[in-house]
């Protein structure tokens, strides 16, 4: 419970501000760019879409590859502080997804105000489950390289599939070769399959990380 509390508290409100820094420049950026061409994009959808599943997957290499190894010294087993990562990761996924959504309506608002176009964005769902898998990804790719050291790469085209099924369905996420009709083919089958990619990175990440030895820096 503590190892959770902590997560919750430091990792979740650092996100919710850079999160908030990362709007505030791109509302400006918007209105820098106004100054020379007609607005038919979303800003937030960019920052939403492309960098806050990277941002994500950064916290889930911290996650591992620096709290996991201060919570084993202060006394905690590898298996608590996974039981509390992983309710965290649904935590993080959600509240991401809260300051994503409250960041479409604040710029809604201003873009109407201005008169500005917007390109189309993915349901709450498809953000949540993108976050959602993208910080677990993290917490995997961490946890393979802490323990196999080089032989972490392997893991890196695991990761990579995982991460690809959530953004085919994400506009703005940028395109993708050969897999920009899958969503469409797998109609709701999509949200299983991004439900699939969380418990496969998941399952992973409790494998690899149980037996992954612990080097406390000084």
């Amino acid at each position: 419970m503590k190892i959770f509390r902590h997560l919750a508290l430091t990792l979740t409100a650092f996100c919710a501000m850079v999160a908030g820094g990362s709007f505030v420049f791109a509302v400006a950026l918007t209105f820098v760019v106004s100054a020379f061409r007609d607005v038919e994009i979303s800003a937030w959808n960019i920052v939403a879409s492309q960098v806050g599943p990277w941002f994500l997957l950064f916290i889930g290499v911290y996650a591992i590859h620096n709290v996991l190894p201060i919570a084993v010294a202060h006394g905690r087993t590898r298996r608590e502080f996974l039981v509390a990562a992983s309710a965290f990761s649904v935590v993080l996924a959600l509240v991401m997804t809260a300051v994503e959504w409250l960041g479409f309506l604040v710029e809604g608002g201003i873009y109407s105000l201005m008169g500005w176009g917007a390109d189309e964005r993915a349901t709450q769902f498809a953000y949540l489950l993108m976050y959602l898998v993208w910080f677990t990804v993290g917490m995997l790719c961490a946890a393979a390289f802490d323990r196999f050291g080089g032989g972490g790469i392997f893991v890196l085209p695991v990761a990579l599939a995982l991460v690809v099924a959530t953004r085919v369905q994400v506009p703005g996420s940028g395109n993708l070769p050969f897999v920009t009709s899958l969503p469409y083919l797998l109609g709701a089958g999509w949200y299983v399959a991004l439900a699939v990619s969380f418990g496969v990175a998941l399952a992973g990440t409790w494998a690899i990380a149980r037996e992954m030895p612990i080097r406390v820096r000084a």
